[in-house]
């Protein structure tokens, strides 16, 4: 039985999310193994990871928002804007208003423009922003924008504020404490992150990394992913018969006069489907040429839908390897 699909993780602090990874494929002896969104090393939760043929999900998956609680310190400032830096900056607070807090929390909605931290794996001229902040070399970084859809405040006990936020791809909340520090006016860096939820994937359905050390076994870790045709949970879904699944198969487009718009889902022009098989789950992602309404009324030899990424199937022995 070969291992494919995409496990969620409960990341502990003080490893990477590449640790992560590195420990699911030496353990179970995984050819190929991907995180979806880094989390910082002090930071834990939700670590989506896929698996040999899940990889080739990830760029399906990554711009769903995440969610996560944290706890903020305000006054004091640091060079890597979390408190595993060291303090540039102290402002004081004593006399702050919670009422304030507030106030310069909601000013963070919606649409916001960031400054990537230097402790990040943003690349400028091919080299990451960590390596040169580790020299003490500071380099001048582009905001970019992104999105925080919710964002409350759920405990002042100053000098912490602890909160919530539901943000956009790419979204620091490291950036995001220091930046709202600033607009109090006495600076502030994170101090705990915990992501609860990354798109569908949240903290009920994670395993975490104590229990799966303690797995037996291939059969375990492997009722423990979630296959591939779940994680595509909200794709439009074309069940393709031997014929089709077999010109998918070899990379060739679907023509209008290939498919029965009866069994058709609905579905626009240029998204996402999936196409399944009852034996053998996930086949491919496609891509849609035309409308679904459009497909009965169209030249047979229109172009419908485009292989984008074809998964392969078959079986494989149970791997024995130590416990």
């Amino acid at each position: 039985m070969r291992i494919d699909g995409l496990l969620v993780v409960d990341k502990p602090g003080g490893i990477t999310s590449l640790d992560v990874v590195r420990e699911i494929k030496a353990r179970f002896l995984i050819k190929k193994a991907g995180h979806i969104g880094t989390l910082d090393p002090f930071a834990t939760g939700v670590l989506p990871v896929a698996v040999n043929e899940g990889t080739k999900l990830i760029p399906f998956l990554q711009e769903d928002p995440k969610d996560y609680e944290a706890v903020m310190k305000i006054g004091e400032e640091t060079r890597t804007d979390d408190l595993t830096g060291e303090i540039v900056k102290r402002g004081p607070w004593e006399d702050l208003a919670p009422e304030i807090i507030r106030t310069v929390f909601k000013s963070f909605l919606g649409k916001i423009w960031q400054t990537p931290p230097m402790f990040s794996a943003v690349k400028i001229k091919g080299k990451p922003l960590y390596r040169m902040a580790r020299k003490g070399i500071e380099i001048e970084r582009q905001e970019k924008e992104v999105q925080v859809y919710d964002l409350q405040v759920r405990e002042i006990d100053l000098p912490m504020v602890h909160f919530r936020v539901s943000c956009s791809k790419g979204t620091y909340i490291r950036a995001l404490a220091r930046d709202i520090g600033k607009r109090i006016g006495c600076g502030a860096h994170l101090v705990s992150l915990r992501r609860t939820r990354s798109g569908l994937f949240s903290l009920e359905r994670a395993i975490s990394m104590e229990k799966l050390k303690t797995l037996p076994g291939d059969e375990p870790f492997h009722a423990s992913l979630i296959p591939l045709r779940e994680v595509l949970h909200g794709f439009p879904e074309v069940i393709g018969d031997e014929r089709l699944i077999r010109k998918v198969r070899y990379g060739k487009e679907m023509i209008v006069g290939d498919l029965d718009p009866q069994t058709l889902p609905p579905f626009e022009e240029g998204q996402w489907i999936k196409m399944s098989s009852p034996e053998e789950g996930l086949v491919a992602i496609l891509k849609s040429a035309l409308r679904g309404g459009e497909i009965g009324k169209a030249d047979p030899d229109r172009v419908a839908l485009r292989p984008i990424r074809v998964f392969q199937h078959g079986k494989r022995l149970l791997k024995e390897y130590p416990i």
